[in-house]
């Protein structure tokens, strides 16, 4: 048994990157940069207004109050030449659209007056007023984001303002995920004595989705042979393979021996963690295999610190695994002497900025019913004491 940072330590030790490819920036939601992305353009593209107004020169913009006759209009997207600014006119303008080479302020259109084709100017304008200079935010050429960052919606939007019609990120990783377990049904079938529908399988599915991953599912039966089999061609074809149960010491745990049989190189088993200490870790040739107990709290665990930090390196990020917060605990817990706990909470904000961690009940590592509430994962360090409310705890999102 290993304690746990040493267990999350491993992944990069262990693991590397998997190739890059080129794909459509559409395509690459959650995906890992590869290389620097440039800015194909300033950004603005080019001297804009603000706001849907008129546009003066900076003698007019100067020496308010005055009445300016309207020469014209300007929209977003129209590409015809412009001409300059005379003064003693204003040309109407609306949000996005490109000013005149010697604009010299964009008034709002409800702060001025307007009869007879002429606007009213009441109050003079800072030179540059409502108007977004050309490359203000980022010249061409400049970093807009930076290999082993991960691409979330934001960052997709910036890319496309920027002009990155493509980008460099890493393959998608194959994922194989083995439920074991022959009492194990699929919702929506009847159970005889001794069935339970099947948790762990929707768990890790959907939690792999929310991340941006795909993976394989299949029921893998209690019977060696099986086991052999389905391993064999879930290592052979997949860069990650997830498994549920079956880890143990029971005598029809297989997974563990069936994978060395078949080469797999025991990195380690056994973590310093409760929930979720039966956990296997190992490799074989490109492939590697991480086997979660069968308790699906346990399950959920492994996906937020283990699962999560392997497929960040495969992913090439610059940041791996769970981020740990400190929260202040709302209520006593007590700690494990040999195993760091991992406890579902609720967490919420004191009116003076705290995160507060309200421990909730129904722990055990069979136990769902609390994900109702529950929406952090605590750490508490091994140690066989109460940890008193006023505490100070590690927090990081169970999701």
């Amino acid at each position: 048994m290993i304690p746990l940072a040493e267990a999350l330590a491993t992944y990069p030790a262990q693991l590397r990157p998997l190739p890059a490819e080129r794909i459509p920036l559409q395509q690459a939601l959650y995906r890992v940069l590869r290389a620097d992305v440039l800015a194909a353009c300033d950004l603005p593209r080019h001297s804009q207004s603000a706001l849907d107004g008129y546009v003066l020169t900076a003698a007019d913009a100067a020496r308010a109050p005055c009445r300016l006759r309207i020469a014209g209009t300007l929209a977003a997207g129209d590409t015809a030449a412009l001409t300059p600014l005379v003064d003693g006119e204003c040309r109407r303008i609306y949000t996005g659209a490109r000013v005149p080479p010697n604009a010299g302020a964009v008034v709002a259109q409800e702060r001025v007056s307007i009869a007879d084709g002429h606007i009213g100017l009441r109050e003079s304008l800072k030179p540059g007023a409502n108007i977004r200079m050309q490359g203000e935010e980022m010249r061409a050429g400049s970093p807009v984001a930076r290999s082993g960052q991960r691409l979330t919606p934001g960052l997709i939007a910036a890319l496309a303002a920027a002009g990155a019609a493509q980008v460099q990120v890493t393959r998608a990783p194959r994922i194989r995920l083995l439920v074991s377990g022959d009492e194990l049904r699929p919702l929506g079938t009847s159970l005889a004595d001794g069935q339970i529908w099947d948790s762990n399988g929707p768990l890790v599915l959907s939690w792999l989705a929310a991340h941006g991953y795909a993976a394989q599912a299949q029921h893998l039966p209690d019977e060696r042979v099986d086991v052999e089999r389905m391993l064999d061609a879930a290592l052979t074809q997949c860069d990650l393979v997830i498994t549920t149960g079956g880890v143990s010491v029971g005598d029809r745990d297989y997974i563990i021996p069936s994978a060395e049989k078949l080469g797999v190189r025991r990195v380690f088993w056994r973590v310093a963690q409760k929930p979720g200490k039966p956990l296997y870790f190992g490799l074989r040739e490109g492939a590697a295999i991480l086997g979660l107990p069968g308790n699906p709290a346990a399950v959920l665990i492994g996906l937020v610190l283990h699962v999560s930090a392997a497929l960040d390196v495969l992913a090439g990020a610059d940041s791996v695994g769970a981020s740990f917060h400190p929260g202040t605990l709302a209520a006593p817990v007590r700690g494990a002497a040999q195993r760091d706990s991992l406890l579902r909470m609720r967490l919420e904000y004191a009116a003076d900025g705290r995160a507060m961690l309200h421990p909730l009940p129904h722990q055990d590592s069979h136990m769902l019913s609390n994900l109702n509430r529950a929406d952090v994962l605590a750490h508490v360090p091994a140690q066989d004491r109460i940890h008193a409310a006023g505490e100070i705890l590690g927090w990081t999102l169970l999701a």
